[in-house]
């Protein structure tokens, strides 16, 4: 007799019903298939469609690993677990060289895809990203692309115009052969993440960035003038404060971009530009605003990051949402805390100016508040698709304040305009339960062969400290699931 309030869910483990209370996902062994998972959790997402933000309980591990297979959840506890440790981080890159050296270059690459690879990186192939992206979307989460190409200053000695050229060619193919993946998995929206310095050297946008603090209101540099070297033939194109070299190197850079963000549009993507280093950012955001102009005409194709620890994020936010009202574009923005924090301010002591990290996380934290308040409020006032926001975070307190803000502003959970993302391999807690109480959430999912992504996880860990410690508590979920399976043990084989 079924007690009132309550619903009975019915699974395929021999025989065995199993009561659920409505609008609540009890635990489901790993033994159903795939197609079984999904149906439940889209089951589960709908009927959470209406949950306010306080029902969106994060500490519940059940619904965080619902679709993930007990192999799975083994090799995030071991991944996590050496990531929180100051002395692996410190120490990663030489201890993955000394493996490399030690177990050769086939065995290495077999331990790294098991591990640190296999947790952090969504493949290197189409068949290995589809596989991946559908993992995620059998949970109700869109994936969003990163290609793990980079650089910063000092990296390379001097320009090498093939270099810029492959990478750009990469993003073109990558973009075009993860479009129909993507799609055939029911994006929400086609996201694909890119970094500036794949496309030129870091050194030049240091200079221009130079010259922007010492002339902010530069007609050479303003997004008019910048958007014109946009095209394929930009021969004219020209800055006069810049050498022969660097304004050569300045025009391939700009065809480089807008061949990927021709590429883009005519994939349906849009291209959402990762935040560097603040001695690079005004020329980064300049440079980004100036391929707003150019393609955000009737929707945001290309999107600026901007990282709330430093203090001045509010007002940059404010004045480049204010030049795309002026200039009439749509609006683009991810939001973040920032991962640079230990370099920047190593760069300011050295320089002798002052810091420009916010003192404190609860600082950073009531920026990222104030600008996300902001932009929600944008986002409520606008038009259309005039402002999208992503919410990037892997701070519980704040995806709670995103949802408690929408709900104030009116702003339902599927509006097209706002979505949450997190990293893939980390902040699970977050992504899983957002995403069954039927928010947008995309992972961001980096993509790329093994000699490539080493590099960018060994920067990432070594950038992300603050991050990595905050993964105890996940590892805490973790083990508390794999201690309830362990009194399920039907559930530690999926057949």
């Amino acid at each position: 007799m079924a007690v009132p309030g309550w619903r009975v869910f019915t699974y395929k483990v021999v025989g065995l019903r199993v009561r659920g209370r409505t609008g609540r996902l009890p635990y489901l062994p790993a033994i159903l298939t795939t197609q079984e998972r999904s149906c439940s959790v889209q089951s589960a997402r709908y009927e959470t469609q209406y949950e306010p933000s306080h029902m969106v309980d994060f500490a519940d591990s059940s619904k965080v690993f619902v679709t993930k297979p007990t192999w799975e959840l083994a090799r995030a506890v071991l991944v996590l677990q050496m990531c929180s440790s100051d002395a692996v981080v410190d120490n990663s890159l030489r201890l993955m060289q000394i493996g490399r050296r030690l177990l050769g270059q086939t065995l290495f690459g077999y331990l790294m895809r098991a591990t640190f690879y296999g947790q952090f990186v969504g493949g290197d192939t189409p068949d290995k990203m589809a596989a991946t992206f559908s993992r995620l979307r059998d949970a109700g989460i869109h994936s969003m692309p990163l290609l793990t190409i980079e650089e910063n200053v000092g990296d390379r000695a001097q320009v090498e115009e093939r270099f810029y050229d492959n990478n750009a060619q990469y993003y073109v193919d990558t973009i075009r052969s993860t479009t129909d993946i993507l799609a055939r998995h029911g994006a929400h929206a086609r996201l694909f993440q890119m970094r500036l310095t794949s496309f030129m050297h870091a050194q030049l946008l240091v200079t221009l960035s130079q010259h922007l603090l010492e002339d902010p209101s530069s007609t050479e540099l303003s997004v008019e003038h910048l958007s014109t070297g946009l095209c394929d033939d930009n021969k004219h194109f020209h800055l006069s404060f810049l050498s022969t070299e660097d304004n050569e190197h300045l025009r391939n850079a700009l065809v480089r971009l807008h061949a990927v963000c021709a590429q883009a549009e005519s994939c349906g993507v849009r291209m959402l530009v990762d935040a560097e280093y603040t001695s690079m950012r005004p020329a980064i955001t300049r440079l980004v605003l100036a391929m707003m102009y150019r393609w955000n005409r009737d929707r945001p194709l290309v999107w600026n990051t901007y990282q709330c620890y430093l203090k001045s994020t509010y007002n940059n936010v404010l004045e480049d949402t204010a030049l795309a009202q002026q200039h009439g574009f749509c609006f683009g923005i991810k939001i973040v805390r920032g991962a640079y924090m230990d370099h920047e301010r190593a760069v300011a002591r050295q320089m002798g100016q002052e810091d420009p990290i916010h003192p404190t996380y609860d600082d950073t934290s009531s920026m990222y508040h104030r600008v996300l308040d902001r932009t929600l409020q944008f986002v409520k006032d606008s038009q259309g698709e005039q402002l999208n926001v992503i919410v990037a975070t892997h701070s519980e307190e704040t995806a709670k304040h995103a949802v408690r803000r929408m709900q104030e502003l009116g702003i339902q959970k599927n509006d097209s305009r706002v979505c949450f993302g997190q990293t893939y391999g980390m902040a699970d807690q977050i992504s899983y339960h957002l995403a069954q109480a039927g928010y947008a959430v995309y992972k961001s999912v980096a993509v790329g062969p093994l000699h490539t992504t080493i590099a960018y996880l060994n920067r990432r860990a070594q950038e992300n400290r603050t991050a990595l410690r905050g993964l105890r508590r996940e590892n805490r979920l973790l083990w508390a699931e794999m201690g309830r399976r362990a009194r399920h043990p039907l559930s530690w084989w999926k057949h």
